[in-house]
């Protein structure tokens, strides 16, 4: 059990390649429930989720927390502002800083669709016993912190430089 993980021969047995294949099927619904019931993005579902539990949260640090690139999270801010579903205030005591908060109408969407996307996981867990659940939530903090830890000592594996199209060139 869980030989193929540790000794993968193929990409089905790579567990970022397994990870990636549950989301792209698993979140397809998540991103129907988004964009076909209420007219956002997964990604603005991402920020509406992250400034419901933490209000007043500088974009720099909802991209942070969110593993988002700070481009992307701009858009995505840009367009919940369109949408009127976010305020931008300026911080209390740096006012060259900007907060960003949930409109009535943002915190209205989010009350709406959190059980439904809350709902879908359920269904997902599901299958699995109590003590699977248990471990599988273990797992996955674990891994996220080695995941964290690999990213912050693997100076060695080149970075990305999309904005340039691809690798950097000498």
């Amino acid at each position: 059990m869980g030989y193929r993980l540790t000794h993968p021969a193929a990409a089905n047995d790579l567990l970022m390649y397994r990870l990636n294949r549950l989301l792209a099927v698993a979140g397809s619904l998540v991103v129907r429930l988004c964009e076909g019931g209420y007219g956002i993005t997964r990604r603005e579902w991402g920020l509406l989720m992250m400034l419901a539990q933490h209000p007043g949260m500088p974009p720099a640090e909802l991209a942070q927390r969110l593993g988002l690139d700070r481009a992307r999270t701009s858009r995505a801010i840009t367009s919940l502002l369109a949408k009127k579903l976010l305020t931008r205030d300026a911080m209390p005591g740096d006012r060259r800083q900007a907060v960003l908060s949930l409109t009535q109408a943002g915190q209205a969407l989010h009350d709406a669709l959190f059980p439904q996307v809350k709902a879908l996981n359920q269904d997902l867990l599901a299958g699995l016993d109590e003590g699977s659940v248990q471990a599988l939530d273990h797992a996955l903090a674990d891994m996220q912190k080695r995941a964290e830890a690999l990213v912050a000592s693997r100076t060695d594996v080149p970075r990305t430089y999309r904005l340039r199209g691809g690798r950097q060139h000498p």
